[in-house]
């Protein structure tokens, strides 16, 4: 459905494990363009920068 809407990227938040994954989209699907784990920094260039650590997400 996000895909359908035309949403370019989204942040999962996994709050079992405290990591990230930022997925970006591909024609009907999406793919996994980064990741970061506890103690792990994500750094975004794109569509927005940004620097977030899981564990300020997930307690």
């Amino acid at each position: 459905m996000y895909a359908a809407a035309g949403i370019e990227w989204y942040l999962l938040v996994e709050q079992d494990t405290g990591s990230l994954h930022l997925y970006r989209r591909r024609g009907a699907h999406y793919a996994e363009h980064s990741a970061a784990k506890r103690g792990e920094v994500l750094e975004l260039t794109g569509p927005v920068r940004a620097s977030i650590r899981p564990e300020d997400l997930v307690p």
